[in-house]
């Protein structure tokens, strides 16, 4: 069987900042985009934002904290997971 998406153009990396929340803003209309993981202070304050836009609580994850970075990353990944099959609706704000 062959099935072919009706898009066929992706969101390439573009820099640090600007592609850090694009599955957010474009997955309701199905595409696919990825994410630059690169600047940990970046995805902390993305944490901070977002975790109360979902009404959660957000747990800092400290540079103090073993593996941090990694911390950092897996569960901003898992955040943004989190809001894109979840019934949380950022779309009005935009």
């Amino acid at each position: 069987m062959n099935y072919k998406t009706q898009h066929s153009f992706h969101i390439p990396v573009m820099g640090l900042a600007f592609t850090i929340d694009s599955p957010v803003k474009v997955a309701r209309f199905g595409i696919a985009s990825v994410v630059s993981i690169v600047e940990d202070h970046l995805i902390e304050m993305m944490r901070s934002y977002y975790y109360p836009s979902i009404n959660q609580t957000y747990f800092p994850i400290s540079e103090k904290t073993d593996d941090y970075r990694a911390k950092r990353i897996t569960d901003y990944l898992n955040l943004l997971n989190k809001i894109v099959h979840g019934p949380y609706n950022f779309f009005n704000r935009y």
